[in-house]
């Protein structure tokens, strides 16, 4: 399974379009930061750029609810595809294809993030509603309602 998951910042307001047959499809970039350490024992950061496309309802609602800066947490699997460019090259873009676009809830006092909301393609997914993959919560964890 090519399953992936990632939470980083737009980079860009999403470009929402309309396929031939008046499918939505969106796409955006999100900024992924991660931290390394050298030989040295320096620690240092590199961000990397990830595409994502969301089609459908999914796409509709990042038209309507994400800007460039938004924190969002996508989950969706790893897409390659190639084009000719206008002066005849074979070009390659690798994407996420989402299925799942949560924006990470903030608490007031620390500022981490406590939970999200989220919006999710409607099309059936396999891994959807099985909570068990993220693993068990303890009893400490468990928030009364």
């Amino acid at each position: 399974m090519n399953s992936v998951q990632v939470l980083g910042n737009l980079t860009r307001d999403p470009q929402i379009r309309a396929t031939k047959t008046g499918r939505a499809v969106a796409s955006f970039s999100i900024a992924v930061n991660r931290s390394y350490t050298t030989p040295q024992g320096e620690t240092r950061e590199l961000t990397d750029f990830i595409n994502v496309v969301a089609w459908g309802g999914l796409a509709e609602s990042v038209g309507n609810q994400l800007k460039k800066g938004t924190r969002v947490f996508v989950e969706g699997r790893y897409s390659t595809r190639s084009y000719e460019a206008q002066d005849g090259s074979r070009r390659y873009v690798t994407e996420v294809v989402a299925n799942l676009i949560a924006i990470p809830l903030r608490n007031t006092s620390g500022g981490h993030p406590v939970a999200s909301a989220g919006f999710a393609d409607s099309e059936p997914s396999q891994t959807r509603g099985d909570f068990n993959q993220f693993g068990s919560s303890s009893p400490d964890e468990q928030i009364p309602f």
